[in-house]
């Protein structure tokens, strides 16, 4: 089921940048769950046809001729083969149900619900001010768990530092009624038609076109976000929205963490449960005490695959099987790939494995651009200092032709004190107070009067 049409003939999508201009010094920018392999609990579908975030960087596109690809809905929604009139008192129910005792409930209309799961549920709704499609997250009993609502805490932290046109963006985050005794939060995204994981599922003629600008997309996107030293850590289908028009956004950064040099690694990856099949090798045997961006960009390799075939590449149903998925395609690790693994255990596992050669990308994906195999071989390496960071993929000759350095925008890295509370054992309350604080960036004169009033968390901010 697609709400999008399909547009006859695929010529030159672009616009015409015959050849990279790349120099030595990169543009500075202006300014959701996953403990199994299908897992989609915390992902929020969440449509961009009016966001200020899809800036200048994706206006020099011209995706005209590039088909348009069918979005499926989110939930199994099923519309009624006889168009029904809008129920609107149905609709105030929903919006009564939805939204219990908060007072910005009276800006937005909420149309549906478009996702649930053990966080709550997101609600398509109309911004009554602006006249905007979004999404609203209702996260309910937020600190029933001091874990899940510091994983609340850093994503909306995450999201609202991380301004670009391939990550999606945080419009808003309701006033709680009150400020020491709230249990939900209710976040406003820009409103996106489906996810790549249904896109994938729903789209059996994808282009080579298709999966040029996708990818293009995706490393922008994690170009942008390494620069800032922030590891994604559950990059897969699911956490990547999609429109019809072909445009994609990174979203769920919940599992997301910021690198600091002088941050202890057992402490910075002891809650890494990512998707199993999109995790890097070195993380299925915790091969080292310090990992890198390369672990994302392992994740970008998978979907990449699994966009040419259709299926994921490493379905493993446990560490090992993973593990023997991924020698089965790439070989038996290399000695001196094997003598870098710092555990033990998964280096004599490893050693002692049957060797193994590698299998030809060209045998496993036959009919596929030989550049495309060439980058995917790259980010598919098992030994991560072999993989290529985000701005080296972009500049690949896969991407000659389309990729640009000047929309192409990095950051400066995120400042520590914004991620103090990484660094303590927090209580509920600490936590509410810190995501109080948060909510508040939404909230410019409240927040000035908060700061005037001197009853601030004991957690530094930065201003």
């Amino acid at each position: 089921m697609g709400s999008g049409t399909l547009v006859d003939g695929v010529l030159r999508w672009f616009h015409s940048h015959n050849h990279r201009t790349r120099s030595s010094s990169t543009s500075s920018s202006n300014n959701n769950n996953t403990n199994d392999d299908n897992s989609n609990d915390n992902n929020v579908n969440i449509d961009s046809s009016s966001s200020s975030a899809s800036s200048d960087t994706k206006q020099d596109f011209d995706l005209s001729q590039l088909k348009v690809i069918r979005v499926p809905k989110r939930i199994g929604f099923h519309p009624p083969a006889v168009p029904v009139p809008i129920d609107h008192n149905a609709n105030k129910k929903l919006e009564a149900e939805f939204f219990t005792e908060y007072g910005e409930a009276s800006r937005y209309q909420v149309q549906e619900v478009i996702g649930k799961g053990s966080y709550g549920v997101v609600g398509s709704a109309i911004d009554t001010h602006t006249g905007e499609k979004v999404a609203i997250k209702k996260i309910n009993d937020v600190f029933e768990h001091v874990s899940d609502a510091t994983r609340i805490l850093r994503e909306i932290k995450l999201l609202r530092l991380l301004k670009h046109p391939d990550i999606v963006e945080i419009k808003h985050i309701m006033l709680p009624p009150s400020r020491r005794e709230f249990k939900d939060i209710y976040v406003v995204f820009e409103l996106m038609e489906s996810d790549l994981h249904q896109v994938i599922r729903a789209n059996d003629d994808l282009t080579p076109q298709h999966y040029q600008f996708f990818m293009y997309q995706l490393l922008r996107g994690l170009k942008y976000i390494h620069t800032a030293n922030v590891f994604h850590r559950d990059l897969k289908p699911k956490n990547i929205l999609a429109n019809s028009d072909c445009n994609l956004k990174l979203c769920d950064f919940g599992l997301a963490r910021v690198s600091f040099n002088d941050a202890p690694s057992a402490i910075f990856w002891t809650d890494y449960v990512a998707t199993r099949w999109y995790r890097a090798p070195e993380l299925c045997g915790s091969f080292f005490s310090k990992y890198t961006p390369g672990i994302d960009i392992w994740g970008i390799g998978c979907i990449f695959a699994e966009m040419l075939t259709g299926r994921p590449l490493f379905p493993g149903k446990n560490v090992v099987h993973q593990l023997d998925l991924m020698t089965d395609l790439l070989g038996t690790p290399s000695s001196e790939a094997l003598a870098r693994i710092r555990n033990e255990k998964a280096r004599r596992y490893l050693s002692n494995m049957r060797k193994k050669p590698a299998i030809p990308f060209s045998h496993k994906f036959p009919n596929v651009d030989p550049l495309a195999l060439r980058l995917l071989e790259r980010l598919l390496s098992f030994d991560p200092k072999d993989r290529p960071s985000a701005e080296d993929a972009l500049a690949d000759p896969y991407f000659q032709g389309l990729a640009n350095v000047e929309r192409e925008p990095s950051r400066s890295a995120i400042s520590k004190l914004e991620f103090e509370f990484e660094r303590k054992k927090l209580a509920k309350d600490d936590v509410r107070e810190l995501i109080y604080r948060e909510i508040l960036e939404y909230h410019p004169q409240m927040l000035q009067e908060y700061l005037k009033g001197g009853e601030q968390t004991s957690f530094m901010y930065p201003r």
